[in-house]
């Protein structure tokens, strides 16, 4: 075997630091360290780092970092799912049936279809080869919207079509507590009786989802984000379990949604790490094998989204899509460029969907194996990244558990002061939202907002669990008030 550069003599990682200290004139090399938002410090110059114990670690192998498939996407690339916000069934029919035509896999039901009766539901997923695309309910009342979502499916297909039914038609009462400020007083009862339901129809749907959607869009760090999904997930096998569902059955019926930040690397990060401390939780529980393995999806986050200049958005869309490729999720969701606008166009659901079949095709991501395995950095972020979220974790789990954080406010306090955080940098120009608080195209008029939604926000009839919402943040907001003159002025 021919090894590359035998001729040059290996330089130690502290010739690497003397180099950069020379480069400095003098300055101190701390003063490039920069720290997260997650407390994590980043070192210019990062090391192999030997400790890292998961590094050692090959794809298809537990903890899982490197990918729950030793083939990585060369067996299957990830899903490409996009929401189409189309509120009549026979237009959304066209619409999906003209996506997965051009190259979508998977389907998402998300608040925007109006489903009266099954008969909607039907004309909506028209020939559609179901057990070929996967289906995604993404909703603000996810509980309800679940439920009436499977049954409306029960009453519109015949029995084959949906054993062969994959995708997650999933309860999330938590995150629907967090972002509605109330959740009904039987939902775990709710939920156990829709797993029961789903069990007995359809083998491979997942009928329980983990949704971070609501702490990301409120601020949350990646760290808090990890261990909301964490402590999320605990709960429900907890609550489930209780009511007679075995352990393995909830995690083969559980299927995890995670945001998409702005951090390039520290978003790889989270979806590698996110699959260490799964893979954790789940053998302290008792299970074993392929129960260990998360199902991942990933979705665009919106609180970085630039309504003025919203072609910019293409440019974060393309960078989040990226990050989460390199983090081996199953299933990417990408929103249209001008979605902080309303709704989107054939056109703008067009871009993002070439985007990532760019990423697939032309990039040819889907031949790599765990492309960021072994990138110092990278590893050394996950690593840093499950500590820290597994240590918040701990706390959730020390003061009760998900339901009495949400229940006292500690946990929304503690998003609360991250957002405060990022809003700081961003007026004191700490940090930069290209289109926000700088490079906003000068003269531009700001296009008129969208019209406010009430979904979710309707009062449960009977009795509740009552909680402070999570206020969800647009990072740019502040900034578009005014037409900016000039960069300068931006």
């Amino acid at each position: 075997m021919t090894v590359l550069f035998a001729e040059f003599e290996a330089a130690t990682q502290e010739q690497w630091f003397d180099a950069a200290r020379a480069s400095l004139r003098g300055r101190p090399l701390e003063e490039l360290v920069a720290r997260s938002y997650e407390g994590i410090d980043i070192h210019p110059l990062t090391g192999a780092g030997a400790e890292i114990a998961h590094a050692q670690s090959l794809p298809g192998q537990y903890p899982f970092v490197r990918g729950t498939d030793a083939a990585g996407y060369r067996n299957a690339p990830w899903l490409i799912a996009q929401e189409i916000n189309i509120a009549e069934a026979r237009e959304f029919n066209l619409a999906l049936l003209d996506a997965i035509a051009n190259g979508q896999s998977a389907i998402i039901l998300d608040d925007s279809l109006q489903l009266r009766a099954p008969t909607d539901l039907g004309r909506a997923l028209a020939d559609v080869d179901l057990a070929r695309r996967p289906i995604f309910a993404h909703s603000t009342k996810s509980l309800e919207r679940a439920i009436a979502l499977y049954d409306m499916l029960r009453a519109a297909f015949d029995a084959d079509t949906l054993r062969a039914l994959p995708g997650c038609i999933g309860c999330d009462p938590l995150a629907d507590l967090a972002r509605n400020g109330a959740m009904p007083i039987d939902a775990f009862e709710r939920m156990s009786a829709h797993l029961d339901k789903v069990a007995a129809h359809s083998e491979r749907l997942g009928s329980i989802a983990v949704d971070t959607a609501v702490y990301h869009d409120a601020g949350a760090n990646a760290a808090q984000e990890l261990a909301v999904a964490l402590a999320t997930a605990v709960a429900y096998f907890r609550g489930l379990s209780s009511r007679g569902h075995s352990l393995e059955e909830l995690g083969r019926r559980t299927q995890v949604f995670l945001s998409i930040g702005e951090d390039f690397f520290l978003e790889i990060a989270k979806f590698r790490a996110i699959k260490l401390i799964w893979a954790q939780m789940t053998r302290a529980f008792g299970i074993e094998g392929a129960g260990q393995k998360i199902v991942l999806h990933a979705r665009s986050g919106r609180r970085n989204k630039t309504r003025r200049d919203p072609h910019v958005n293409l440019l974060r869309l393309t960078a989040e899509a990226l990050a989460a490729a390199f983090g081996g999720v199953d299933s990417i969701c990408i929103a249209p460029f001008d979605q902080a606008l309303g709704a989107s166009t054939a056109f703008s659901r067009r871009l993002s969907r070439n985007l990532q079949l760019i990423l697939q095709e032309e990039l040819q991501l889907a031949q790599l194996i765990d492309p960021a395995g072994g990138a110092w950095h990278i590893e050394r972020l996950t690593d840093q990244l499950a500590r820290a979220a597994w240590a918040q974790f701990q706390e959730i789990e020390a003061r009760g558990g998900m339901l009495a954080c949400l229940r006292s406010g500690c946990l929304q306090a503690e998003i609360k002061a991250i957002a405060d955080m990022r809003r700081r940098d961003l007026a004191t120009g700490e940090s930069i939202l290209v289109g926000g608080n700088r490079y906003a195209e000068a003269g531009q008029a700001l296009p008129m907002p969208p019209a406010a939604s009430s979904a979710g926000n309707a009062a449960l009839g009977g009795d509740a669990i009552e909680a402070r919402a999570l206020e969800a943040i647009r990072l740019a907001a502040p900034f578009e008030t005014e037409t900016p003159g000039s960069e300068d002025e931006a």
